[in-house]
């Protein structure tokens, strides 16, 4: 029953209870949380500022799934772009003003793996979104339609649960 009860309402959240723009959001944000590394503070800060935020959840954590696929494929070039942002004469007085800061040591933004990673992802939020917005607005309807116009479609949706405490009512 978990997992039939899981399957209904991501496919509602997905097909029904979003906007494009926030399903596309949800895409471009869960890039930013599956590009930042794991295990510290600022992928649960980053985590926790995108739960609040008023956009399709289901739509983050798919791309947030295959969006930290993505990011293992590009340590490579993230990596460095961390090191040179963490290594600019200009900004050493910031970082070390940072790291003397409560809780901030915890978020490994002095990694250059974490770094490079999370300003990588955040650049790429925006034209994230501009692209997985007329994408959404394409096939969000006909998967919709044919989720409903199937047995499986309504069975998940609860149409039918619905109409047999409605005809018993």
């Amino acid at each position: 029953m978990f997992i039939l009860r899981a399957m209904r309402l991501l496919v509602r959240a997905l097909t029904a209870e979003s906007s494009h723009r926030q399903i596309a959001a949800g895409i471009a944000l869960g890039l930013l949380v599956g590009f930042v590394p794991k295990g510290n503070l600022l992928a649960l800060g980053v985590l926790t500022a995108v739960s609040a935020c008023r956009i399709s959840l289901p739509a983050v954590f798919f791309s947030a799934f295959l969006f930290s696929w993505i990011g293992l494929l590009l340590e490579p070039w993230t990596e460095p772009i961390g090191h040179w942002v963490l290594t600019q004469p200009a900004l050493y007085d910031s970082f070390v003003w940072l790291y003397d800061q409560p809780l901030v040591p915890w978020t490994n933004f002095n990694n250059t793996l974490v770094m490079g990673s999370f300003l990588t992802g955040l650049v790429l939020c925006y034209p994230a979104y501009r692209i997985a917005l007329p994408l959404v607005e394409k096939w969000e309807p006909p998967v919709t339609a044919r989720i409903r116009k199937y047995g499986v479609g309504k069975w998940l949706f609860g149409a039918e649960w619905a109409e047999r405490v409605h005809s018993a009512i």
